[in-house]
């Protein structure tokens, strides 16, 4: 029995041996495959981390509402832009995140926005609308963060000084060369309307400022007709210009307000196109496609040449027709928005500043300083600087002939 007992008791212990040595062999497993997943874990995350580690840029931009037909050549300048630089090599070897913030041409929706913005970003891009730039202008001053946006007259770059900076080329003077060009065509015009939109704070204040150097061009301003479609008031504003027995006529609205009023002024007795001339903020295709025929020998100017024979110009074209039907750009906004990226990698570059703000107060203050009074810079058509926040830049004048339109002055 003793025997027995004794070959039970071994037979257990044998059991139990390589009952433990499997639980150790399975423990083992279990901590090696655990040490495995977490190796892979965290070369994972290194990958993501080094993918995610980029610069990135704010822009913001009406891409719905009533300025929609602005906002989709922006958003495209903007990642055009993106990808030229990425292709590139990115900035200091590291990619660029371009990322288009909806303003839907909504004031509140700016001050939404940059409430956030102004918080963590060194500089962002935006609004592309004098009226959201204007308002968010003070909250761009207080936090004294650099903003390359619609500065384009003097007044709000002296408010916001040295951080608000124009993406393009002062409209005022555009409009008192584009003037200029008119009158040295047309010495016979003498009596002039001009037309505007109240409710655009830039329109308005361009109309005062050209108002002072009309004199100057032996023209006299009869009067400012204000022309505002939401208001329903277009008629009632030709009407006005009519009897005002003018002989010449500046537009400073925008396309949509254009066209109808254009097509009124011709139709109600204005034979001659060359009596009218208007801003580049009324140049955009389905304005000129759907008024060719009051267009006739009117003049228009712009802040950039379609016909431009760069290299740079013309790839960019191919691209922006492949992606729009074969229509080639026709706002500023193209040129000047991939500009104004192509500015902020030059400048990130030559501050040798990192993808996440080590300071963000001073190197606000350092980007700031190197916009506001940049130095030559390379543009997609030409050279361009900012002095004082001002873009300055050449304009391009034309008129409508029966088959397009005519360059007249390409500085």
């Amino acid at each position: 029995m003793r025997i027995g007992k004794h070959k039970i008791d071994e037979r257990g212990r044998v059991r139990r041996t390589w009952e433990s040595i499997a639980m150790l062999f399975f423990l083992f497993l279990c901590f090696a495959f655990a040490q495995k997943q977490q190796v892979a874990e965290n070369r994972r995350a290194a990958e993501e981390g080094e993918k995610e580690l980029c610069y990135e840029l704010m822009v913001l931009s009406p891409v719905t509402g009533e300025l929609s037909y602005i906002g989709e050549p922006v958003k495209w300048a903007v990642e055009y832009a993106q990808k030229v630089i990425n292709e590139g090599g990115g900035i200091l070897g590291l990619p660029l995140k371009v990322t288009v913030l909806d303003t839907e041409f909504k004031t509140e929706h700016v001050l939404e926005i940059e409430k956030r913005l102004v918080d963590t970003q060194r500089i962002f891009l935006g609004p592309m609308d004098a009226p959201g730039t204007a308002a968010g202008a003070k909250l761009v001053l207080d936090a004294e963060v650099p903003n390359i946006a619609t500065y384009s007259y003097e007044t709000i770059r002296k408010q916001t000084a040295p951080y608000g900076i124009s993406y393009m080329s002062d409209s005022t003077e555009g409009e008192i060369e584009a003037v200029r060009l008119w009158k040295q065509l047309n010495p016979d015009i003498q009596k002039v309307v001009m037309f505007a939109n109240p409710s655009d704070s830039s329109q308005v204040e361009t109309a005062a400022l050209l108002d002072e150097v009309l004199t100057e061009l032996e023209l006299e301003l009869i009067q400012v007709v204000h022309i505002d479609l939401q208001q329903e008031d277009g008629l009632k504003g030709v009407v006005q210009a009519l009897n005002a027995k003018a002989d010449g006529y500046i537009s400073l609205v925008r396309a949509e307000e254009y066209g109808f009023l254009v097509t009124e002024l011709r139709r109600r007795g204005v034979t001659e196109g060359r009596r009218i001339t208007a801003s580049f903020s009324s140049f955009e295709r389905n304005m000129i496609e759907e008024n060719q025929s009051a267009l006739l020998n009117t003049y228009i100017w712009n802040k950039f040449d379609g016909s431009y024979e760069g290299e740079d110009w013309r790839q960019l074209v191919q691209a922006y027709r492949k992606d729009h039907n074969g229509n080639a750009p026709d706002s500023s906004v193209v040129s000047d928005l991939y500009n104004a990226v192509m500015a902020v990698k030059q400048c990130i570059e030559e501050l040798e500043l990192k993808p996440v703000p080590q300071n963000l107060k001073q190197e606000r203050e350092r980007i700031a300083a190197w916009l506001y009074n940049s130095p030559m810079l390379e543009g997609i058509q030409g050279e361009y600087q900012w002095i004082q926040g001002k873009k300055i830049s050449s304009i391009h004048y034309f008129q409508f002939g029966e088959t397009g339109l005519y360059s007249i002055s390409n500085p």
